[in-house]
């Protein structure tokens, strides 16, 4: 068995979606929503002087209220509350904060479903990674995912070789990273049934990124 390819994820944002049955216009009352959000999310870091209110919009569905963490600022964590859908991102968040942001996340969502009338109907989580290789080239590192056949659709040797993998609600792009000269950039999206736990959801993501790793041979710390 060849060697591990010393890796080291430099980058990440994930971003987890709920989709709403139908729009929550009969209960939407930006302040008491914005109230009982801040209340919820203050233990993680959420104050008012970080909350947005995009109004001045032409259409219905764009209208948001975004609420962004500022202790600390960095890395940056939102939750942004529309009519017909809640969206949460986190750049560079560690498993070893899972528990907590998950913690954050479910009790926000609660608010929504108790004071803004919100029924899930669907989720969304997705997983941006740079992963930065330390002692081998990405080319190399891909390669067993390249087939001979795949090869003969260009007429000179290829200089890196990614993959796309679809499957009904699931997806996986292992690419080159556009922001580093030796790195990967890999995407995972999978959607969900409004039921799904976080904390399901959450197992998956950590044994999706550990087969990648897995799978290319890569060693470091997720």
């Amino acid at each position: 068995m060849p060697d591990k390819t010393q890796a080291e994820i430099t980058y990440s944002q994930l971003e987890h979606t709920s989709m709403f049955k139908r729009p929550i216009l009969e209960a939407w009352s930006p302040a008491k929503l914005i109230a009982a959000l801040l209340n919820a999310l203050e233990p993680s870091g959420y104050k008012l002087d970080g909350v947005e209110a995009n109004v001045q919009v032409p259409k219905l569905d764009e209208y948001s209220i975004v609420f962004r963490r500022t202790t600390p600022a960095f890395p940056p964590r939102s939750l942004t509350l529309g009519l017909g859908k809640v969206i949460v991102t986190a750049d560079n968040l560690d498993w070893t904060e899972a528990e907590q942001f998950i913690s954050g996340y479910s009790a926000a969502i609660n608010v929504i479903r108790e004071v803004g009338g919100a029924e899930i109907k669907s989720q969304q989580l997705v997983a941006a990674l740079h992963i930065q290789l330390k002692d081998r080239p990405r080319k190399d590192v891909t390669a067993p995912l390249h087939s001979p056949v795949a090869s003969g659709l260009l007429d000179e040797e290829t200089d890196f070789s990614g993959v796309i993998l679809l499957r009904e609600k699931a997806i996986v792009l292992i690419d080159a990273s556009a922001g580093l000269a030796n790195g990967l950039f890999v995407r995972i999206t999978r959607r969900y049934p409004p039921e799904a736990s976080f904390e399901k959801q959450a197992e998956t993501l950590r044994n999706d990124e550990q087969r990648i790793f897995d799978v290319l041979g890569l060693e470091g710390i997720l």
